[in-house]
């Protein structure tokens, strides 16, 4: 296999590094603060990661604010304006010839790890990392889709996650849950387990420490602080669970992934 190299190419305001595939063209996009894009399409279905800052995004029928953890999916050439915040946005596209169905953003902390991912293999590229990059694309693409059926099938075991996301530290409980989105406790465990093969107490401490990765990269927060605001009862509980969900320590996966 030959050497693969990610070309950075500076367009204005926008830096890009760029591998293209045999199936995906994936790019890493920098945009300055403050930068707007005027109404425009692509001409390949995009699979977007915001990893860093924040974008309002403008489509015909509605906005959204994608920040940092939003996945934002578009079919080919559908229009849409984008105004970066001020401090700029780090964005990971991946396009391709797929379609990935209807127009929507939501926020997935597993697709933000698997956007760093993408990032690190883009600016560190060897001998392996077409091989890499595929394989990370297919898992981005799948997580995507994963949500997607799960949307559609029952739109409230995504609010259940919504639940469990805005607050890390202070999980409701199940009852809590249930009673909020109007299922019974016992039929909203068996429902969840068999959408997600994991219970909604898995699901929410799979999510904190995804949550805790994301932060490791894109921040300069301290371990103690990040082990505090994802609910870890101290920084030595933190760095067993994530070595357990990861297999390195939290310092050495920020070093490596930054």
């Amino acid at each position: 296999m030959s050497l693969v190299t990610a070309t950075g190419i500076q367009v204005g305001t926008v830096l890009a590094r760029r591998q293209r595939l045999s199936n995906f063209e994936i790019s890493e996009v920098l945009f300055a603060p403050d930068h707007r894009l005027s109404w425009h399409g692509h001409p390949h279905s995009c699979l977007a990661v915001v990893i860093r800052g924040d974008v309002r995004k403008t489509f015909s029928g509605f906005e959204e604010d994608a920040i940092a953890g939003t996945v934002v999916e578009m079919p080919a050439e559908e229009r849409h304006e984008d105004l970066f915040g001020p401090d700029g946005a780090r964005i990971v596209v991946i396009e391709s010839d797929q379609e990935p169905g209807r127009l929507r953003c939501f926020r997935d902390w597993r697709a933000a790890v698997l956007a760093h991912d993408i990032s690190r293999e883009l600016a560190q590229p060897d001998a392996y990392t077409a091989l890499a990059l595929e394989g990370l694309a297919l898992e981005l693409t799948a997580t995507a889709a994963r949500q997607r059926d799960i949307e559609h099938r029952e739109p409230r075991l995504d609010a259940v996650r919504e639940m469990l996301i805005q607050d890390l530290s202070s999980p409701p409980s199940l009852s809590e849950i249930a009673r909020n989105i109007g299922l019974h406790p016992s039929h909203l465990a068996r429902m969840f387990r068999a959408r997600f093969g994991e219970s909604i107490g898995e699901h929410g401490r799979r999510l904190r420490l995804e949550w805790a990765a994301e932060r490791l990269v894109c921040s300069d927060e301290g371990l103690a602080s990040i082990a505090a605001h994802a609910g870890f009862a101290d920084q030595s509980h933190f760095t067993r669970e994530f070595r357990r969900r990861f297999g390195v320590p939290p310092g050495l996966y920020r070093l490596t992934h930054r």
